[in-house]
């Protein structure tokens, strides 16, 4: 389900369309629909999914005409330079994913290169670099799978003395 909230600031907003109706446009285009609530000023909508239960069961229906499992679809974000600049050579990074990634899901995994930017939390300087993606399918029930992405962030902020290893993890199915 899409739920949008967006809040148009400012007279000019109020008035003129060129300013205000992109948002509307937007969740338009995202599978939704835009309205002002009763009791609001024109200036904040909500957009929601017209038909969300009729897009879950969809959703439901094309897993299981696939014979797909319920997954969890984990993307794990990887920096390649250290502070100060150093790369995290090519053969670092294939050691840990063969260390450290691999052992705790054996089952497969697949590694994009990426181009990334990051804030420094301590600086607040913006920089690009190099990163890795590394997307995992994994059954919810997989035992410790927590513990399992935890050791992996915390071993990668160690190793390569970096400030954070992001992390997605999106309700999926996946067949194979």
């Amino acid at each position: 389900m899409l739920v949008m909230l967006s809040a148009c600031t400012g007279e000019n907003a109020q008035h003129d369309p060129t300013l205000h109706n992109p948002h509307h446009t937007l969740s338009t285009q995202l599978g939704g629909h835009s309205f002002h609530p009763p009791n609001t000023t024109p200036d904040v909508f909500l957009a929601t999914s017209k038909n969300a239960e009729q897009e879950i069961q969809t959703r439901s229906d094309v897993c299981r005409a696939l014979t797909a499992e319920p997954t969890l679809t984990i993307t794990l974000m990887f920096g390649l330079k250290r502070p100060h600049g150093v790369d995290i050579t090519p053969h670092e990074w294939q050691d840990f994913v063969e260390t450290t990634i691999t052992p705790r899901f054996p089952s497969g995994l697949s590694v994009l290169p990426v181009e990334g930017q990051w804030q420094d939390r301590v600086t607040g300087k913006i920089g690009q670099e190099p990163s890795r993606f590394v997307l995992i399918a994994a059954p919810p029930s997989t035992p410790h799978l927590a513990q399992k992405l935890t050791d992996i962030r915390s071993s990668y902020q160690r190793r390569f003395d970096q400030q954070a290893v992001g992390v997605t993890i999106t309700p999926s199915c996946s067949a194979f």
